[in-house]
């Protein structure tokens, strides 16, 4: 059995191919220059849950996933229901310069902080060597483990955080931690078109 790139776990074919199509949906909307990279812990389990799965029929995604897609549109200023179809929307919060991915990269359940620590190593040198973003937010309290390493490797003033803390985007649809959110990506990436004039 092959070990994952993506969360460094003993697994089957079928996880590798589902890998590399969550893989070939982001890099559709990767922005050739990332402003703000929003980083989470890991993705939904369920396919169609991933932010980058396009569909024109919002009822293949569950709530909590509906949810999360708006709340990160609202990062590029965005309400989701200005677009007719998802693919528009990604398009837009590609135009914005935003981009999302995971530390893990595959769906882990209850060992999170065991893939968190695997993959830990790998993301900075994705950060840093691939992604090169400008901002990096981090939308996952599972992400404060991470936050010492990535002040050590020259992020701490270009992290969007909550008070010294991650964003608990998951749980905190709807609340002031989602707008807060939404304010810190906006003013960042206000920053970087700034400084790029």
């Amino acid at each position: 059995m092959p070990l994952c790139d993506g969360c460094g776990a003993t697994v089957d074919d079928a996880h590798i191919r589902a890998r590399i199509e969550r893989l070939e949906m982001a890099t559709r909307y990767r922005p050739i220059h990332i402003q703000v990279l929003l980083l989470d812990a890991a993705p939904f389990a369920r396919p169609a849950d991933f932010f980058y799965y396009e569909t024109d029929d919002l009822s293949e995604r569950s709530a909590e996933s509906r949810a999360y897609f708006g709340a990160l549109m609202q990062c590029a200023g965005e309400n989701v229901s200005r677009f007719s179809r998802e693919a528009d929307a990604l398009a837009e919060f590609q135009k914005q310069g935003l981009f999302l991915t995971n530390v893990v990269e595959c769906p882990v359940g209850a060992n999170l902080d065991d893939a968190l620590g695997r993959c830990a190593p790998s993301i900075l040198k994705r950060i840093q060597f691939s992604y090169k973003p400008k901002y990096l937010a981090l939308i996952a309290p599972a992400l404060a483990s991470i936050i010492p390493s990535l002040s050590q490797n020259g992020w701490a003033d270009r992290l969007v955080l909550n008070a010294g803390a991650p964003f608990d985007i998951r749980s905190a649809i709807g609340s002031a931690d989602r707008s807060g959110l939404a304010r810190g990506v906006r003013e960042r990436l206000a920053k970087a078109v700034s400084s790029s004039a």
